[in-house]
């Protein structure tokens, strides 16, 4: 039997432990439910004594593969999304005729990354990925990963990053942002800054926060500019499920890798993110969950000696750079890191998860 290698620790041991024991994480973590498994239950039924109606339907989903009726299920997921965030995202749908469902928004963002660095091989350009520091690490990951030169810029200087930005490079964005999980109150603006400097567009728009904020944005996220070539969306954080691998992109230009999605898709994934799209609307949980997340950040900053003021998004809070004299602590949740002026920011998943009782095994009924 072969060894399994050890995995280097993604963080300080000692600090991760100290932040996990306050009842929060340096990474973000999804959060789970009631609601999530709530609808869990309303779309897998009970099967104790036969199928019921929703598990005949649930299982039926999966029969008759040469109908090509399994076709639909991505179109009518996709479209579901698009009208549940309209209230947060500005989309023009005829812009972006080409539509796959995806394993989250991780796969969408590789997708997108690894199509722009072939393009720049057949078109002899060398390619660079741009983000802002202390963005979402899965950008600069996939990009290294597929060769291709990362440049951080730092997000203040944004109207000249738009300005003097390559007409063939890519720039990976979020919004809201994982730099802080707030709404970025100039991101439309950049991006009609880029859309004024290039007729090319030159954007991943990652959206995969939308669903966590609890208030609609003083505008919304121009997803339909010019600038931007593909917009990759996820369920895992507005929903907690992570596990379960929602998501979708849709592209102005075919996406040749991943065409096969259209057919290699997993249908209950599909199934309960549409369940859960129907069953709350784009600010339902958020507001919902909105004491909560006050709660726990006033809790987890008790214990750490931080005031700490949540985020827009629900499950993330930040305290200002100056709000602890303990230097490694402020360092392990400076972000960007190394920005002496970055505030703190942590994920409030595991305190939050406690609260509301989705922390832990599930007690047993009795059933057999």
């Amino acid at each position: 039997m072969n060894a399994r290698p050890a995995i280097p620790p993604i963080h300080d041991p000692a600090l991760d432990r100290r932040v996990k024991e306050a009842g929060a994480s340096k990474t973000v973590y999804a959060l789970v439910t009631p609601e999530t498994e709530a609808a869990k239950h309303a779309i897998l039924g009970n099967a104790l004594n036969g199928p019921d109606a929703a598990r005949r339907h649930h299982l039926e989903q999966f029969r008759d593969a040469w109908t090509g009726k399994q076709f639909a299920a991505h179109e009518a997921f996709i479209e579901r999304w698009t009208g549940w965030a309209a209230p947060v995202i500005a989309i023009d749908n005829f812009a972006y005729p080409w539509r796959y469902p995806t394993a989250g928004g991780s796969e969408a963002l590789f997708h997108v990354i690894a199509a722009y660095g072939n393009r720049a091989r057949s078109e002899r350009f060398e390619p660079e990925v741009h983000v802002f520091a202390g963005e979402y690490e899965g950008y600069k990951a996939y990009a290294e990963a597929c060769g291709i030169t990362v440049t951080e810029h730092a997000r203040a200087d944004w109207q000249a990053v738009g300005r003097t930005l390559s007409a063939t490079a890519l720039f990976c964005l979020s919004q809201p942002s994982a730099i802080d999980g707030n709404v970025w109150p100039h991101a439309n603006d950049f991006l009609g800054l880029l859309a004024a400097e290039s007729e090319r567009p030159r954007v991943l728009l990652d959206v995969t926060y939308v669903g966590s904020i609890a208030e609609p944005p003083a505008a919304r996220i121009a997803a339909d500019s010019p600038a931007v070539l593909a917009l990759a969306f996820s369920l895992s954080k507005p929903f907690g499920v992570y596990y379960d691998r929602i998501g979708g992109l849709l592209s102005r230009k075919a996406m040749p890798t991943l065409f096969g999605n259209q057919w290699f898709k997993n249908l209950t994934s599909l199934q309960l993110g549409s369940a859960l799209l129907e069953r709350h609307d784009v600010f339902d949980l958020p507001r919902r969950y909105k004491s909560t997340q006050r709660e726990a950040a006033a809790q987890i900053g008790r214990r750490l000696g931080l005031a700490l003021l949540p985020s827009d998004v629900s499950v993330l809070a930040l305290a200002k750079a100056d709000a602890t004299t303990d230097r490694a602590l402020a360092d392990f949740l400076r972000r960007p890191a190394g920005d002496l002026d970055a505030s703190l920011r942590l994920c409030l998943t595991p305190a939050m998860a406690e609260m509301i009782g989705t922390a832990g095994p599930i007690a047993a009924t009795g059933d057999a």
